[in-house]
């Protein structure tokens, strides 16, 4: 009866350890008090503890897409990206639909975090726990003339 008995024990510490494994990045957002224990067992693993990346906990409080009156082909995009998250989040990448007047896409473009945060963000560190950020991107829409925009938060797969 023993040998089952340590034989059973032996299978749920491992079962443990996996779930440990598998939910690191919840686990470390969840209860921050765990992530420096995590990260020292990653490094034995050779696994990285990335930030969150939960689209649903991020929204787009505003945008606006305005024309440049000094440059006729330059349209300025700004946005105010929120977490509301109790966590810091992963910087999502963004995406820019250019629609015509019958709102068919004319253009389509994903912006990284490092092409649209300014230059003293560290993209590293994640947007912050419940925290906005500004977005002002410039962009050069050649001969195209839109009429609309549609802006999208999307982490890559």
């Amino acid at each position: 009866r023993w040998p089952w008995i340590i034989a059973s024990s032996a299978l749920l510490l491992l079962l443990a350890v996996q779930a440990v494994y598998f939910y690191r990045v919840d686990l470390s957002a969840s209860v921050p008090a765990l992530k420096p224990a995590l990260s020292r067992a990653c490094v034995l693993l050779k696994c990285t503890i990335p930030l969150p990346q939960q689209p649903e906990l991020l929204s787009i409080e505003s945008s606006a897409l305005e024309a440049d009156p000094t440059q006729a082909n330059v349209i300025t995009l700004n946005a105010l990206l929120r977490n509301r998250a109790t966590y810091a989040m992963a910087y999502p990448n963004l995406e820019l639909t250019l629609n015509s007047l019958d709102d068919k896409a004319l253009a389509r473009r994903t912006f990284l975090p490092q092409e649209y945060l300014s230059p003293g963000e560290n993209v590293a560190q994640g947007l912050p726990a419940n925290r906005e950020t500004s977005v002002k991107l410039h962009l050069n829409t050649g001969d195209l003339k839109p009429a609309g925009y549609r802006l999208y938060l999307l982490y890559p797969q």
